[in-house]
């Protein structure tokens, strides 16, 4: 059975690299004689993560739009280095030699846990992706038969949803990484400011 075409409106791709933060599309109509090739961006940073299509170009001219295609694709990839330039920590990613590794029939809330290189980006398999805090969900239950494990990076900061089964297992204490034990201390702390804000005045 042939796999389901991938189109964006009339426009059939040909051709999908993503690298960082975008995917980079090539696709062709060939109904459209005076533009049949089309290039363009799409992204799913939305809360449904539903592809987003922008910044489109289109072209009679293959060699004109294929070019398009890949100049963007190295910006990406120049964006990626650049991002990967500024980051002060090692980035050698965590393996299981550094874990406790993931018992459902323990819980995870509020441990440092770390994500398996596998489930995250190429691009993106180091250090400072995968170090996580659980702070919820059924997944960071024991026996649960929910898998949504809501986490803060511990290096960005940024909160993220993954499954129970994208986490590798918690952290060994003496693999925790001072950089990573003084942004726990911070984010703990801004965890429990917040939640001070949120409780009833009596």
């Amino acid at each position: 059975m042939d796999d389901e075409k991938r189109m964006v409106d009339t426009y059939e791709v040909k051709h999908a690299i993503h690298v960082g933060d975008k995917e980079i599309l090539f696709a062709v109509d060939d109904a459209k004689p005076d533009y049949p090739y089309m290039v363009c961006n799409c992204t799913w940073d939305n809360p449904l993560g539903i592809d987003h299509y922008f910044s489109a170009a289109a072209s009679a001219d293959y060699v004109e739009m294929m070019t398009e295609f890949t100049d963007r694709v190295t910006a990406q990839l120049e964006a990626v280095k650049t991002e990967r330039d500024k980051i002060s920590i090692p980035l050698e990613p965590f393996t299981l030699e550094h874990c406790i590794p993931n018992d459902y029939g323990e819980r995870i809330e509020n441990k440092v846990v770390v994500i398996r290189a596998e489930r995250l980006r190429p691009e993106y398999r180091t250090a400072d992706k995968q170090l996580v805090l659980a702070t919820g969900g059924f997944g960071t239950h024991a026996n649960s038969r929910g898998r949504a494990v809501y986490t803060v990076n511990l290096y960005s900061g940024k909160e993220s949803r993954w499954n129970r089964e994208d986490i590798l297992g918690t952290v060994k204490p003496e693999h925790m990484p001072d950089w990573a034990k003084e942004r726990l201390k911070q984010i703990q702390a801004e965890q429990q400011a917040k939640h001070k804000k949120r409780e009833p005045e009596r």
